[in-house]
């Protein structure tokens, strides 16, 4: 009897060591089981965030003066505290001050940096939207598409416009010189460009989906007349984007300044 009270001593004994040792690795852990956030090493200089038991992204590079670690540990921090008051439907991209990012309502949760779409071989705006999608389904919800309306969000856009995923193109060329839609003459080399419904003036961001990179505009055209298109950028806005050569791009647009 001895040796078999000794034996299921030693059986709780090395369940307590290991569950120690998943404690001491584990660095950041909610309260509440319903949202449980931990941050563990994964391997050399990368850490894995997971909610639920499940890891919703992995940190390996460094940003912003900050280790993977850090990065990873202050990620479990921000989703700790903001699963505290939201749920899984406020969990969306974002463009947070021209990046791609993860917010969860109106917090910041994680900024996808170049580094990291480049080691997934993803965008930017990929990559938010699959940490996106990985948070939604470890609190059982359902995930967003880039065809959903209203899927991203913007914090710069003004009232009472949204920011929006479209197809933009570029003309110039025999337009170049000709009197725009607000009288101006239109000048391919100028930020300028032509948008359906959007009031002369406004000043719009355009961030190029698939390799990031950003132009800001004034609208003083209208167009594209061409169906599935919402925006026409002039030469030198479709040259800082690298539209040129594909001629036709999927964009995130956001109106930062009415014009008004």
């Amino acid at each position: 009897m001895m040796l078999s009270l000794f034996r299921q001593v030693a059986k709780v004994s090395v369940w307590l060591v290991v569950l120690a040792t998943i404690t001491w690795m584990c660095r950041v852990e909610a309260k509440d089981t319903s949202s449980c956030v931990t941050v563990c090493q994964s391997k050399h200089d990368a850490w894995d965030v997971a909610l639920n038991g499940h890891i919703v992204l992995r940190m390996r590079c460094p940003n912003g003066g900050m280790s993977p670690a850090e990065r990873a540990d202050c990620v479990g921090e921000r989703l700790r505290e903001a699963l505290a008051t939201a749920s899984c439907e406020d969990i969306k991209p974002a463009v947070v001050r021209g990046s791609f990012a993860v917010v969860i309502g109106t917090k910041h949760i994680v900024t996808v940096d170049t580094e990291h779409a480049k080691a997934n071989k993803s965008s930017c705006y990929a990559l938010a939207l699959k940490w996106t999608n990985n948070m939604r389904l470890a609190l059982g919800g359902h995930v967003l598409s880039s065809r959903d309306r209203g899927h991203l969000v913007s914090f710069d856009t003004v009232d009472p416009y949204e920011v929006s995923v479209g197809r933009a193109s570029w003309y110039g060329g025999r337009w170049d010189g000709r009197l725009t839609a607000n009288g101006e003459i239109y000048d391919e080399m100028s930020l300028t460009a032509a948008h359906r419904t959007l009031p002369f003036g406004s000043i719009v961001r355009v961030t190029s989906l698939l390799c990031g990179k950003q132009v800001v505009v004034r609208i003083n055209n209208r167009g594209p007349y061409i169906a599935g298109r919402e925006i026409d950028l002039s030469r030198a806005a479709a040259e800082a984007i690298d539209l040129i050569g594909p001629g036709v791009g999927e964009v995130v647009v956001e109106v930062i300044d009415s014009g008004r």
